[in-house]
């Protein structure tokens, strides 16, 4: 009996031990201490469709110093094949690239756009609301292509990157911060010139969304996640401009994230509300009449507070 306990008590130990451990190597394999630890120079990743003439313009417009950087790889599409999980496709084209490099922890994440004319599809805040969703705390991010692209695939980049140099990047994750990316873009797109629509303001909105389901978790229905994008979007003067099916869009993506170990990230909402604030404080003018203190995750205690008022009075008139 005194032998089974011991083995019994050697167990424990042991699964205490493998438990403890697993922790630390998924902490310090998570995103932003990769980061933190692995990029003492900025990494490079180049799009392979770059001829040698435009990796050489590519480097020069990201900063690129010879002399004391070292780290540049190349995205191709077999990586990105795998990356994306899709079929390898030879005929893609891939041309935007990026750097990334860590900034103190007290730093804003910022993204910088150095050929805006050239990234005709994503803005800097777009790519930085990605980001916080792929698990970048702190880091400054250059995009930069020697013709013009969308720039969806530079996202791609930053994946391989962190990848590369040892982060653990779920699928989950990746997923949604493409799908974010996608919805973000599209959305932008199709609203250019719209009266009401204003880019700055959807991305400010996103943060909002992003934070409020945070809070609230997998306890969402998707009714309630549509009731905090819509009374999110309308704080924002961006509802009557979008369409239903774009709504639509922000809600699922917003349900996704809800449901997603992503919102367990521990500076996840810090990192909103610094992004909100730098988008803010770029754009002043835009927000005069916004109520910038809106707290999307009462949109759902509001809902559930008049369906109580309506059970409450039919059991008034029932006596019940």
């Amino acid at each position: 009996m005194k032998f089974k306990k011991i083995l019994a008590g050697g167990a424990l130990l042991a699964a205490s031990l493998l438990l403890v451990t697993t922790a630390k190597a998924s902490s310090s394999n998570s995103v932003q201490n990769v980061i933190d630890e692995s990029y003492v120079q900025p990494d490079y990743v180049l799009g392979y469709s770059l001829s040698d003439s435009q990796r050489t313009e590519t480097l020069n417009l990201l900063g690129y110093d010879s002399a004391k950087d070292t780290s540049i790889k190349t995205l191709t599409t077999s990586s990105y094949a795998s990356i994306m999980n899709v079929a390898d496709d030879s005929s893609l084209q891939l041309y935007s690239s990026v750097r990334i490099q860590k900034l103190g922890s007290k730093e804003t994440l910022t993204v910088e756009i150095v050929t805006p004319d050239n990234i005709t599809k994503v803005t800097q805040d777009m790519y930085r609301n990605a980001a916080v969703t792929l698990g970048i705390e702190h880091a400054k991010i250059s995009v930069a292509a020697p013709i013009a692209v969308t720039g969806e695939s530079a996202l791609a980049g930053i994946y391989y990157s962190l990848e590369e140099n040892g982060a653990t990047v779920s699928d989950e994750s990746k997923e949604l911060a493409q799908e974010e990316l996608n919805a973000l873009s599209e959305i932008n797109a199709a609203n250019q010139g719209k009266e009401g629509y204003d880019a700055d303001k959807l991305n400010v909105a996103m943060t909002d969304i992003k934070s409020a389901v945070a809070e609230k978790g997998s306890s969402l229905s998707k009714d309630d996640v549509k009731k905090i994008v819509e009374d999110t979007l309308d704080n924002y003067g961006l509802k009557s401009s979008m369409t239903s099916s774009q709504i639509n869009i922000i809600v699922n993506f917003a349900f996704n994230l809800s449901n997603s170990n992503v919102i367990k990230n521990s500076g996840f909402q810090s990192t909103l509300n610094d992004l909100k604030d730098s988008i803010v404080s770029k754009a002043k003018s835009t927000f005069s009449d916004i109520n910038l203190n809106f707290d999307a995750s009462k949109a759902t205690e509001t809902a559930k507070g008049i369906w109580q008022q309506i059970v409450d009075f039919f059991k008034s008139l029932f006596g019940q």
